[in-house]
């Protein structure tokens, strides 16, 4: 059990560092560091959650050496050990989109019971909308896909 917990914490590390690059290169890439420079006093990397990002890393790299210092020296990885690269893989990819689905579902009960669709409602039909929300939860699926990769590689 302890080889599978330190095997899912490698895999859990991997993909928080490559949502983390992949943030920092959606920022680069859609201008959100030549908006935050223009006058704004936030530096680019807050403003591109590389910091809150960031702290997935620490979390992650804490539970590498926690998971290391439970394992046993000898214990050899289990055999399903792309299983678990594969598992932590799918869900770094299917919890963002699980939080968007009940956040679709609690913003539309509020918008029913407030009768506010005419105007609340209209968020849903914003591009600008759309956009943060792929800017958002774009690190996590490509964090996703690669580790998802990675466990084909992984013995």
């Amino acid at each position: 059990m302890n080889a599978a917990l330190r095997i899912a914490a490698r895999a859990w590390l991997l993909a928080m560092v490559t949502a983390l690059v992949v943030d920092g290169l959606l920022a680069t890439l859609t201008g959100l560091v030549a908006v935050t420079g223009a006058g704004d006093s936030t530096p680019w990397w807050v403003a591109a959650h590389l910091v809150e990002r960031g702290r997935w890393v620490v979390a992650a790299a804490v539970l590498v050496a926690m998971s290391a210092r439970l394992a046993a020296p000898d214990e050899p990885a289990p055999p399903g050990s792309a299983a678990v690269w594969h598992f932590v893989g799918s869900a770094v990819m299917v919890a963002p989109l699980l939080w968007i689905v009940a956040t679709w579902i609690v913003q539309a009960t509020l918008f029913t019971l407030a009768q506010r669709w005419d105007v609340d409602g209209q968020i849903f039909l914003a591009v600008g909308y759309y956009q943060s929300l792929l800017r958002g939860y774009a690190p996590w699926l490509l964090a996703g896909a690669t580790t998802i990769a990675v466990s084909r590689h992984v013995p």
